[in-house]
């Protein structure tokens, strides 16, 4: 149990607190602090959608839960307004689990043209507050937003560092006075100050409000702008969008060279992101692309207010059209079977015994003239119909045989590894690559239940790993009668001391005695 996991400041990202309880612990292996974290040795670090968030929150006082630390501490809050309800809860299951998928992917921050910060951003100002208040810098969340280019509160560019935040060496970096040494201040066009120092603001009342909005699916967004457009006169006649009136409120409001610093300025061809953005939403797009075009369009009121209002319009009038859309009640021998043509109850009939499919191959005739003359009615009254069982198919091999070979492979290469103190170390994966059916393997595991037991019995873990390795120097020492220092034990080893696992370093230290 950690018991003494820093608390996070505001706005500080999960990865700054991480590197906080690294530099106060003394660890600087990045492996053996996520292993002491999360038991796991294999992370790589992610500034901005971290994922065992449950994990941490279990180390901090119980007003820290996941969903605070997820909407307080990360940075998945400008991506919320604008993704559908299933998107953002899949996001959060991810960010609180322990098995972590691309949600950069998922969120269409991959395919974006609006690129992610490469290395740490800060205001050597806050710095200088944060070092008078808590006696120690971090990294804080809205710094690494593309957008937020000037400090809100001091009204200065950021500077960058040249602190990597991509995690490829796997390292938790801890912010630190030092970095002003090397760091340089963004450069930005002086007559686009007031733009960029906007779009600063806009984005943090972002950070705030996003919490308390929600979107169904992207339908309603693209209602939502087009209630937007047909209120401020961007329409020719009643469904064409005026687009060059458009595209002359962004230039005006925000300019060029502005549109061109987050490469935006694209809005001529015919799939630009702007007219993609007026027309029917197939996708998501950017917290940057919405905080653009909404305040061009309404630029007395808050985009987040602005977008907050045309939703909540666009909801209503979705949930009262899916009313209208609803199939009626089916009840037989009652005023609304009055209302039904002799075709409608005769198929309500049928599909109240049968499935669809089961009904249409009854009376095709039937089928046809009602899909021809009541289509809405059909589809909507056919999700009523009797769902059939599928069956189950049976299994093409046998598994149960193919299990019983499976082991008897790996019974024959454990007996030939166990005296071989050289072997790689004995994964689940090194196990089922020597059998040579990895894919087969790792699709099937239902299916293999004795192969599975086998994988988790004999799968070496790192400790049994390290201590393999020990073992293999110190036979190889007594052989040669050759006894090496510390030090140099270790390298023949292939290990070092940061490494060491809690387990190794205890069976390390008795070598040690015995050697003594």
């Amino acid at each position: 149990m950690i018991s003494n996991f820093p608390i996070p400041y505001p706005d500080e990202l999960i990865y700054s607190v991480i590197a906080r309880y690294a530099i106060h612990n003394g660890i600087l292996s990045p492996k053996y602090l996520t292993e002491e974290l999360f038991n796991n040795r294999n992370l790589t670090p992610t500034y901005d959608l971290p994922s065992y968030i449950d994990k941490l929150a279990s180390y901090l006082p119980d007003c820290y839960d996941a969903i605070h630390l997820i909407n307080q501490h990360t940075l998945l809050p400008i991506y919320q307004p604008f993704q559908p309800d299933t998107v953002m809860r899949y996001a959060v299951h991810v960010l609180q689990g322990e098995q972590y998928q691309s949600l950069h992917t998922k969120l269409g921050k991959n395919a974006s043209r609006i690129k992610s910060v490469n290395f740490f951003r800060f205001c050597p100002h806050c710095w200088q507050e944060q070092m008078e208040q808590y006696g120690e810098v971090y990294w804080k969340r809205s710094w690494q937003i593309t957008g937020y280019e000037y400090c809100t509160k001091h009204e200065s560019a950021l500077f960058v560092s040249d602190v990597p935040c991509n995690g490829l060496d796997r390292r938790f970096y801890n912010a630190h006075l030092n970095v002003l040494i090397d760091s340089s201040q963004l450069f930005i066009n002086s007559q686009d100050f007031k733009r960029h120092l906007e779009l600063a603001k806009i984005i943090k009342d972002l950070l705030i409000q996003s919490s308390h909005l929600a979107v169904q699916d992207v339908s309603i967004l693209s209602n939502a702008y087009f209630n937007l457009l047909k209120d401020r006169d961007l329409l020719s006649g009643q469904k064409n969008i005026n687009y060059e009136k458009i595209r002359h409120l962004v230039l005006d409001y925000w300019g060029e060279s502005f549109l061109q610093y987050y490469h935006l300025d694209d809005l001529l061809s015919e799939n630009c992101w702007l007219k993609n953005m007026c027309r029917k939403h197939r996708k998501a797009f950017s917290y940057l692309e919405h905080c653009i075009v909404l305040k061009s369009l309404v630029p007395e009121q808050k985009p987040i207010e602005t977008y907050k209002q045309y939703v909540s319009l666009a909801s209503i009038e979705k949930t009262n059209l899916d009313r209208q859309h609803e199939a009626p009640p089916v009840c037989v021998n009652n005023k609304i079977d009055r209302i039904l043509s002799e075709d409608q109850k005769q198929w309500t009939k049928l599909i109240q015994k049968n499935s669809v499919k089961q009904a249409r191959q009854c009376d095709p005739a039937l089928y046809a003239r009602l899909y021809r003359n009541h289509k809405n009615w059909l589809l909507l009254t056919n999700k009523s119909a009797v769902i059939l069982p599928s069956a189950i198919p049976k299994p093409r091999v046998d598994w149960k045989k193919r299990d019983q070979q499976l082991i008897k492979q790996l019974i024959k290469i454990r007996d030939q590894l166990l005296e071989d103190l050289d072997s790689p170390q004995w994964t689940k994966k090194f196990f089922i690559k020597q059998l040579g059916s990895v894919s087969m393997i790792e699709k099937n595991w239902s299916f293999l239940p004795l192969t599975t037991a086998f994988l988790e019995r004999y799968a070496e873990s790192v400790d049994c790993y390290q201590i393999r390795r020990l073992t293999r120097t110190f036979i190889r020492q007594h052989t040669e009668s050759q006894f090496y220092p510390s030090s140099v034990f270790l390298r023949l080893s292939g290990l070092s001391s940061e490494r060491l696992t809690p387990e190794a370093r205890r069976f390390f230290n008795n070598i040690e005695r015995e050697i003594k």
